[in-house]
């Protein structure tokens, strides 16, 4: 898809908070290298799917004819509601949905954008059928197909920019975006709330004085009876009476048992680790660990692990093997993710002065396409050369990670086509 005039646009949209302004720059990325017609944004309760779907309607209504459904509806009112808002007619009883769209589908190319989608369960699977670009925007996956886009966590940012009138100091600010937990309403909600409770913390709070006084009348008593009670006073003198004690000699006790210490034993585990997991980031997705790329040198764990280090370079279509051969502890950084060899040819296009690496991995089922640049020696390193990207490439969101992610990924890759014959 064409995105230049959509990236022009979405330059003039100044009420957008930081993170969602980059989040609808990954997406107009994706749209430009990847051929796709469902895109699901997931986010959680409050991180601003309905600003993000509004967005979105007034993007693209200049290239697309858009139809947006946000209300909970049954089957037959989605049908109506999308004929009327993408043509002006009312929806035909006995007829589907698809045949009703196919029918009176112009020159313009459809949009839908569905908010809140778990409202349309019973119905996805239709819309998913309709000649359109779908977007998607729900707490959790729905989807069956499609690319899945996850909406960022508020940052620093997002809350000064909405606390600015409030003159609030970095640590309140701070403050308020820990309790926010990511909620978008809960961040704005304690202004309110404050104002309406301030009258009950200007009321004077009175001291308990009944209660101190009752605690200094119980320790008088005690007192009183302490001193005056005549069963506590010892007598003046007291009466010894001499007794003979006899004597009596007795031999230490020697236990039979040896005397047991009780100790804290500290469990030393020396299990050698072969690949650190690395924890992924928000759009970069966890890959199982890999045991089958590292010569073990150090002592054996207890579990046994595969030996097969050596997978002949002609295996891969790709640059795999030299990713292969560097070292685990190196940098890469991912540039993007792709959907076909088509795109990749695309991106290759878009960026020829680039030195890329590709390498293909499996996620959810699905082939994917790797573009990275590697190896550096260290994050700074990797983050000096992001820094000279191209602006586009820039504010698609690439991220470094260890060279260790990226061969455990090419080695599960490699055992799963092993495993099932293509």
């Amino acid at each position: 898809m064409e995105t230049t005039e959509l990236q022009a646009r979405l330059a003039l949209f100044d009420h957008l908070l930081p993170s969602q302004r980059e989040w609808t720059e990954r997406l107009l990325f994706q749209l430009a290298f990847n051929d796709v017609d469902h895109i699901e944004a997931v986010g959680a309760v409050g991180s601003g799917k309905s600003t993000l779907a509004l967005t979105l309607a007034e993007l693209f209504s200049e290239q697309y004819n858009v139809a947006l459904l946000n209300t909970p509806a049954d089957e037959a009112q989605v049908a109506s509601q999308l004929m009327q808002q993408w043509f002006g007619l009312p929806a035909q009883a006995g007829i589907a949905l698809s045949e009703q769209v196919v029918a009176q589908a112009g020159t313009v190319p459809l949009l839908l954008i569905v908010d809140n989608a778990e409202q349309f369960n019973s119905v996805l699977p239709q819309l998913q059928d309709l000649p359109c670009l779908l977007f998607s925007f729900s707490a959790k996956p729905l989807l069956d197909d499609g690319l899945t886009l996850t909406i960022s966590p508020l940052t620093s940012a997002d809350a000064e920019y909405l606390l600015q009138a409030e003159q609030l100091n970095p640590l309140e600010i701070s403050t308020r975006l820990a309790a926010a937990n990511g909620n978008l309403h809960l961040l704005l909600r304690p202004a309110a709330a404050r104002s309406v409770a301030e009258p009950e913390h200007t009321k004077p709070a009175m001291p308990p004085f009944k209660a101190v006084y009752i605690v200094i009348a119980a320790v008088l008593v005690a007192m009183l009876l302490y001193f005056f009670w005549p069963e506590s006073k010892a007598p003046d003198t007291p009466v010894r009476i001499p007794a003979q004690i006899p004597a009596v000699t007795t031999e230490p006790e020697v236990s039979a048992e040896p005397e047991i210490l009780a100790e804290q034993e500290t469990i030393i585990d020396t299990t050698p680790e072969l690949i650190p997991v690395i924890p992924p980031s928000v759009s970069e997705p966890s890959v199982a660990e890999d045991t089958t790329t590292e010569v073990v040198t150090e002592p054996a764990a207890p579990e046994p692990v595969a030996k097969d280090n050596s997978i002949a370079a002609g295996a891969f279509k790709y640059d795999e093997a030299q990713l292969l051969e560097m070292d685990k502890q190196q940098i890469a950084l991912q540039l993007a993710v792709l959907s076909s060899n088509a795109s990749l040819q695309r991106f290759n296009k878009a960026y020829p002065q680039l030195d890329s690496l590709v390498y293909q991995r499996n996620w959810q089922g699905k082939k994917q396409w790797v573009i990275l640049l590697a190896p550096f020696s260290s994050t700074t390193a990797a983050n000096q050369q992001l820094a000279q990207l191209p602006e586009a490439l820039r504010a698609s969101g690439p991220f470094v990670k260890r060279l260790q992610a990226v061969q455990t990924e090419i080695n599960a890759l490699h055992r799963n086509q092993q495993s099932v014959p293509e």
